[in-house]
């Protein structure tokens, strides 16, 4: 009997550092740990932080805080998950993005009339990785009073990266890898007409009358139009130039 008194005694005194290095274990680790129990007992129990839970608790969705109006790229999205493929996917299902392009997404902005896009500078900005660019055409030549009534179905963008016809956002933008200024003047969208007069379909001459007018009246800044010129327009385009800014000065 003693002997069975002393195996039990050892039997207990085993089993209880066992379970003293395991809660120890869990109070020191909260991750969670499956116990097993026996079938037909109801569900497997996990612990965390030395507490039994019933049910694994589930991981919670990213929801990442997009800027209305606000273009992203796929890897834009992995700032929130390292999956940023299937997070986009989730949130286009969302209605929280818009695919504008393949890898290109933006959120929109809410409006009473329904949810408005982003602005092509927007998504021009994602598009290009943040590369510098500038937005050029018949707007703004048209805008200069030059005789230019030019109208486009494209965009027109200058920029440092990538040359090509895109469809952004259903929007079509022609992208031209060409020398631009950071900040271009009204003197530098007129050398870039007279670069492009083919393309807004206005005759080099019909320009030049333009220019030569409006020069008399004092509307440009000579110098500022010479610099751009100089700088970035080609030959032909300084020669047309100069030539409207003396008889402009001649006529004066």
């Amino acid at each position: 009997m003693a002997v069975e008194r002393r195996s039990a005694s050892a039997a207990a005194d085993h089993i209880s550092r066992k379970l003293g290095w395991f809660f120890h274990v869990v109070q020191a680790n909260p991750f969670k740990l499956r116990i097993p129990v026996l079938a037909g007992r109801g569900p497997v129990p996990y612990v965390s932080s030395g507490r039994f839970l019933h049910e694994a608790p589930m991981n919670t969705p990213a929801q990442p805080e997009l800027k209305p109006g606000r273009a992203y790229r796929t890897r834009d999205l992995r700032l929130w998950s390292a999956n940023s493929t299937r997070l986009a996917r989730r949130l286009v299902d969302e209605g929280k993005l818009l695919e504008a392009a393949h890898g290109l997404y933006y959120a929109p902005i809410p409006t009473r009339f329904g949810p408005a896009p982003a602005s092509s500078e927007e998504l021009l900005r994602a598009f290009l990785g943040g590369d510098p660019f500038l937005l050029t055409g018949p707007p703004y030549w048209n805008a200069l009073g030059l005789g230019s009534t030019a109208m486009f179905a494209v965009t027109l963008v200058y920029n440092t990266r990538r040359s090509g016809e895109f469809r952004l956002g259903g929007r079509r933008f022609l992208l031209r890898r060409v020398y631009f200024p950071q900040n271009p003047t009204v003197e530098w969208f007129i050398v870039d007409l007279l670069q492009h007069h083919d393309m807004a379909g206005v005759a080099l001459s019909e320009l030049r009358a333009g220019l030569v007018a409006t020069l008399r009246s004092g509307r440009w800044n000579r110098k500022r139009l010479r610099e751009m010129a100089e700088i970035y327009g080609t030959k032909a385009t300084l020669a047309v130039i100069d030539e409207a800014l003396r008889s402009s000065e001649f006529a004066a």
